[in-house]
C-alpha cells in the first residue's frame, strides 16, 4: 500500500512543481559523509537537565531555564495499567530521537548519505523575491523526517519504561507531499491556517518572538515559531534574512506537520504513557543543528539566529540536518500486580 501511495504521489509532485512559477535554482550537492554517527554528531550535553525525583542533574543554559522549568513539580508518581500498578519517582530529561533534513537537494537523505530519490532538476531548493515591496526574500527547501531512537541504537536506558520502543525509519520525505510545495494546497487541506493570516495573529507572534529571544515558548500561540516565522501555511516556503535560522524554521514547521498528520506523541504529564500530539506544545521540543556544522548548544523553538547560527553555514553547503529533542517525563518504578 505504502509503495502504490508514493507511486502515485511522486509524479504528482513532479508535474506541480514543473508547471509551478519558476525561481533561481539552489541545489547543493548530496555529500556521502553525513551519514548519522549517534556517538559523534549529537551533542550530548543537551540531554541535560536530568531531573530525578524533583531534584535537577546537571547545567543547562541560562535562557534555557524558563524551558526547563516544566520538569517534574511532584517527585512521586503511580501508574496503572489494567490491573498492575507502578510507584515511582518522576523522572524527566531530553530524548534525542527525532531526525530532520532540511535539504535543497531533493532526495538527499543526509542520515543515509545517499540521494534516493532523483528528480530530474524539478522540486529543487531556490531563493526568490517576495513580491510585497520589502525587499524580502524566501527560501525553498524539502523535509526529511526520521525516527530515529538514539538511547535504543545505543543500547542505553532501555529499561525506562517511557523511552520509546522504534526502530530507525522514514516516516516522511515531502518531495511526495503536493502540499509543500505549494502554500496554497497546503491551505486547501489546512484551511485553519487563514485564520493566523490577519494583524492580531501576527501581533501575536512578536509577543512569541521576543519571548523566544529570553528562552521562553509560548505554548497557546502554535501558529508562531518565535523569530522562526509562522508554522501557517504548512509548506516549503519560508521568509529568511538568515539561511540557518530558516532551515531551523522549515525543521519546526515539518515538526507540526507531523502532528496535523497524527504522528507525533509526546509524554503525559504524569509519566505514565504517551498520548497523540495533534497540535505541537512547542516547550517540549528543541533543536541542535548536526550539518553542515555541528552546534554548541540546542536552541528552543523560534530562538533568534543572532543568538545561535553564527559559523553555522559551511560556504557551498545549503543542505541541514537536525537532531530534535524532545521532553520525556517518566514514571520510573516497580510494578506490582
Amino acid at each position: 500500500m505504502r509503495r502504490r501511495l508514493l507511486g502515485r504521489m511522486v509524479p504528482l509532485a513532479l508535474a506541480l512543481a514543473a508547471g509551478g512559477a519558476s525561481a533561481p535554482a539552489l541545489a547543493s550537492k548530496c555529500e556521502a559523509g553525513t551519514i548519522f554517527n549517534p556517538i559523534t554528531k549529537v551533542r550530548w550535553n543537551c540531554i541535560f537537565p536530568i531531573t530525578i525525583g524533583g531534584v535537577r542533574v546537571g547545567s543547562f543554559d541560562k535562557l534555557d531555564k524558563a524551558l526547563d522549568a516544566q520538569s517534574a513539580s511532584k517527585p512521586l508518581c503511580a501508574c496503572r495499567k489494567g490491573a498492575n500498578f507502578r510507584f515511582g519517582v518522576k523522572v524527566s530529561f531530553w530524548s534525542p530521537n527525532r531526525m530532520i533534513d532540511v535539504v535543497t537537494e531533493p532526495g538527499c537523505m543526509m542520515a543515509l548519505g545517499a540521494d534516493l530519490l532523483p528528480t530530474g532538476g524539478r522540486l529543487q531548493g531556490s531563493q526568490s523575491s517576495i513580491a510585497d515591496g520589502t525587499n524580502s526574500q524566501k527560501l525553498f527547501a524539502q523535509m526529511h523526517y526520521y525516527i530515529s531512537p538514539v538511547w535504543k541504537m545505543l543500547d542505553m536506558f532501555t529499561d525506562l519504561p517511557c523511552t520509546q520502543d522504534d526502530g530507525f525509519d522514514v516516516a516522511m520525505i515531502t518531495e511526495i507531499l503536493p502540499t509543500w510545495q505549494s502554500g496554497t494546497l497546503g491551505a486547501i487541506i489546512q484551511p485553519e491556517g487563514i485564520l493566523f493570516g490577519n494583524p492580531a495573529a501576527g501581533l501575536a507572534c512578536m509577543a512569541d518572538s521576543a519571548a523566544a529571544a529570553a528562552g521562553k515558548v509560548i505554548d497557546p500561540f502554535f501558529w508562531c515559531m518565535g523569530s522562526w516565522g509562522a508554522t501557517y501555511p504548512v509548506a516549503g516556503d519560508i521568509p529568511f534574512g538568515d539561511s540557518v535560522e530558516a532551515w531551523a524554521g522549515l525543521a519546526a514547521r515539518g515538526t507540526f506537520m507531523m502532528g496535523r498528520l497524527g504522528a507525533l506523541t509526546i509524554s503525559s504529564a504524569d509519566g505514565c504513557s504517551f498520548k497523540p500530539q495533534p497540535i505541537w506544545t512547542k516547550s517540549r521540543y528543541k533543536l541542535q543543528i548536526m550539518e553542515p556544522v555541528k552546534g554548541g548548544k540546542c536552541v528552543n523553538i523560534g530562538r533568534p539566529g543572532a543568538l545561535w547560527s553564527s559559523g553555522k553555514h559551511a560556504p557551498g553547503k545549503d543542505n541541514a540536518q537536525f537532531m530534535s529533542f524532545e521532553k520525556v517525563i517518566c514514571c520510573a518504578g516497580v510494578s506490582t500486580p
